[in-house]
């Protein structure tokens, strides 16, 4: 867990966002569906919702709030780890799935 909060911090965001610790479960969350495609509306959003006592919109939207705290300081590093130039703000899905692969990649 210590590497993915140190690379969403990397990213400018910090635990001041509720969305920092919903991006981080999420992406503990997906490396653990690693033999399946991750529904983050059916699988991730109820799940963390529960979790952190809240519910699937809300967490939708903090991660959503991190994304676009890490698309405005950082975007040269969340290309780097995307390895690919990106033409809009990944979604949510997106976001998720990159840092998990990418810390996969690390490994």
């Amino acid at each position: 867990m210590r590497k993915v909060y140190g690379l969403i911090r990397t990213l400018g965001a910090t635990s001041k966002y509720k969305g920092y610790y919903f991006v981080a479960e999420a992406v503990k969350l997906s490396m653990g569906f690693a033999e399946k495609p991750v529904r983050i509306t059916k699988d991730v959003y109820p799940c963390l919702a529960r979790k952190f006592k809240s519910t699937p919109v809300n967490v939708e939207h903090d991660i959503r709030t991190v994304i676009n705290i890490c698309w405005e300081n950082n975007r040269e590093k969340i290309q780097e780890i995307a390895g690919y130039t990106l033409e809009y703000k990944p979604t949510n899905s997106e976001f998720v799935d990159m840092l998990a692969y990418y810390l996969k990649e690390q490994i």
